[in-house]
């Protein structure tokens, strides 16, 4: 189980933020998620639960972010993770972005009866973004992250935001890898603009 729960962050670095009249790297978030682990021998194991987050923009090219995020899964077994790193940005066309990022990842599974194991390791994404309307971006990335004795995972993602003003942004998401899919849903919202 510990090696399916560590797969989980993958997922979730496909978040990336958006504005109306551009693409903005400034904001703080937090969200509800949904996870389906798909454990050998056949069994599935389902959880829930929620993140926060920020990015700050860093210069017109670059942001830092961090993320927190606690779910809780079927039978009493629990999983946190922290993700603290940097990414890099640029214009394809006036619509569409590049992003790139690289973070630090923590995470600790806590299974009644197993007891608490915890690993860390790095978490690599490449991705797009892109202004389909004023109003709404969708995005795409490609994420990989190595927990060394936790495994690693390479997961697909996307979802939409739909910005209601200039300010808040609301948005739906969902990521797959071999062993594990997630959905959720969040509130953004834009600060520095």
């Amino acid at each position: 189980m510990k090696r399916y729960l560590f797969a989980v962050p993958a997922l979730c670095l496909a978040a990336f933020p958006a504005m109306a009249d551009g693409f903005s790297y400034n904001y703080v978030q937090a969200g509800w998620e949904t996870v389906d682990l798909d454990v050998s021998g056949g069994s599935d194991v389902d959880g829930d639960g929620f993140g926060v987050g920020g990015s700050f923009e860093v210069g017109d090219d670059f942001f830092i972010g961090a993320s927190y995020g606690k779910a809780d899964f079927d039978f009493g077994v629990d999983f946190t993770t922290l993700q603290v790193g940097f990414g890099w940005h640029t214009g394809l066309s006036d619509k569409t972005d590049f992003v790139a990022s690289l973070s630090y990842v923590e995470g600790e599974v806590d299974a009644p009866g197993f007891g608490s194991f915890d690993d860390s390791g790095y978490g690599a994404s490449i991705g797009v973004r892109s202004n389909v309307s004023d109003a709404v971006e969708l995005f795409g990335a490609i994420s990989y992250v190595d927990y060394g004795d936790g495994g690693d995972s390479t997961g697909i993602g996307g979802g939409f935001w739909y910005n209601l003003n200039e300010t808040f942004s609301l948005g739906m998401n969902i990521a797959t890898d071999d062993d594990v899919t997630s959905w959720g849903a969040g509130v953004r919202v834009y600060f520095n603009q």
